[in-house]
């Protein structure tokens, strides 16, 4: 299992709240995503479903490469 930190959990959030989406259903996922993960800070133990859903957004807003690619280990490894 990966671990992450409080600090990569920090970015993970500022990724999505970069989003800006007109779509009403996207929109609420993406705050849904955020309040979920602003209360694991301390054990982020993401699913495969939105370790796909946070790499794609991750991509598009220039996440930190390192936690990138530790996420897209961690889909590989849950696969």
């Amino acid at each position: 299992m990966v671990e992450y930190t409080p600090d990569e959990v920090n970015m993970l959030i500022q990724v999505l709240k970069k989003i800006k989406t007109q779509k009403k259903g996207e929109k609420e996922k993406i705050e849904k995503t955020i309040r979920y993960l602003d209360q694991r800070h301390k054990f982020f133990n993401p699913m495969k479903d939105m370790l796909i859903y946070i790499t794609d957004y991750g991509e598009k807003f220039n996440l930190n490469p390192a936690l990138l690619s530790k996420m897209k280990k961690d889909l590989v490894e849950k696969g």
